[in-house]
């Protein structure tokens, strides 16, 4: 008899968002998007997390599964649906991602991956980062693993880690999903300005 699947739901900054943890790897260095539900065709985890009423869009890198809702539903309420289908794709037998959708992202080129991230923080990341007096930058690129630098009211800020997981690493597996691990090498504590400060109460990032 096989183990029981042991799911850790986690709530994103993101009221849409929901990050649902497993104990093991689904897939291996890869993340992989279905914004649809014709491109879940062939990978079992999609197709029954796409039969959940609200899902929008599934990301699954590693042993993480990020779920996006179109619903006014809370989590709360979704999260069992969504245990439940996930736990119905391991029983189905069938691949829990599609085998043509890991060889499609082995086949993408990596020398590209520099001047993808560079445009991302350029057009989108540091504009947002701007109105903290922050930016990120891409510090080195060796394969398909990244370094970031976080400078300004980034560096030392005690949102840092929240804005590197949420909004960076996100972003940047949005637009290069072949990228393999993604590493913040900002000396913190050489931080001068940071936008919240860690020993501040007062200047604390808000709770969600």
């Amino acid at each position: 008899m096989s183990s029981p699947i042991k799911i850790t739901g986690e709530l994103a900054p993101d009221p849409s968002m929901c990050m649902f943890h497993l104990e093991q790897p689904l897939v291996e260095d890869w993340t992989l998007r279905f914004s649809r539900e014709d491109e879940s065709h062939g990978s079992a985890l999609a197709e029954h997390l796409f039969d959940v009423e609200g899902i929008a869009r599934i990301t699954v890198s590693g042993s993480t599964i990020t779920v996006v809702k179109n619903t006014p539903a809370p989590w709360p309420l979704l999260a069992g649906a969504v245990g439940a289908a996930i736990r119905a794709a391991f029983a189905s037998g069938q691949p829990l991602i599609a085998p043509e959708a890991i060889e499609a992202l082995k086949a993408m080129p990596t020398d590209g991956i520099a001047d993808t991230v560079n445009a991302l923080f350029e057009n989108e990341i540091n504009p947002a980062l701007a109105s903290h007096g922050g930016f990120v930058r891409l510090a080195k690129v060796e394969g398909r693993d990244l370094q970031i630098e976080m400078g300004g009211g980034c560096q030392g800020c005690a949102a840092s880690k929240m804005t590197m997981k949420y909004g960076v690493e996100n972003a940047i597996r949005r637009v290069a999903p072949h990228v393999r691990h993604i590493t913040d090498v900002t000396d913190h504590a050489m931080g001068e300005n940071p936008y919240y400060k860690s020993d501040d109460p007062a200047s604390a990032p808000p709770q969600n």
